[in-house]
């Protein structure tokens, strides 16, 4: 009996090794098939005042328009504050490339300024912010029009009559 059950068990394994190689084979290219490619997804750049210096601690905010992952959560807003030398790194995956994003820089004193690009940009962004209290506006006639000022201090002197 042992050698009818072998030969029983080896017409079997015959009999399935062509089902067997057609599952894994399907299975295998439906894996491939559905494997999608990411992209690094990084935006990176500095935070500057018109004259060069670096800002810290701006407020840098990251809007995009694709699909970008922190891990496994979806991507829209993201906030960074700059480091001490105005450099701020947005850094996630992408299934796509070619993302589109914007990036709005902000920081108190300074009027705010955004930029726009796709991911990945051609180098690092340089924001220049402008500073509310400069003076840059013109108005109808021509004349610069004071954006902030602050108040002019009078001194009384007292009077001893």
């Amino acid at each position: 009996m042992r050698k009818a059950s072998r030969r029983r068990s080896v017409v079997m394994a015959q009999h399935a090794a062509p089902f067997l190689a057609f599952l894994v084979s399907t299975v295998l290219s439906g894996c491939a098939a559905g494997r999608t490619k990411d992209y690094i997804f990084t935006v990176t750049g500095i935070v500057t005042a018109r004259d060069n210096v670096p800002l810290e601690a701006a407020d840098v905010t990251l809007e995009v328009s694709g699909p970008v992952y922190e891990g496994i959560d979806l991507v829209r807003t993201r906030h960074v504050l700059t480091d001490n030398s105005g450099g701020f790194v947005f850094a996630y995956i992408s299934h796509k490339h070619g993302v589109t994003y914007s990036i709005t820089a902000r920081r108190e004193g300074f009027e705010p300024q955004t930029v726009s690009g796709s991911a990945p940009p051609e180098g690092d962004h340089k924001i220049r912010l402008k500073r509310v209290a400069e003076l840059d506006k013109s108005n109808a006639a021509g004349r610069l029009v004071l954006t902030h000022y602050s108040r002019p201090t009078t001194h009384y002197s007292p009077c001893n009559d």
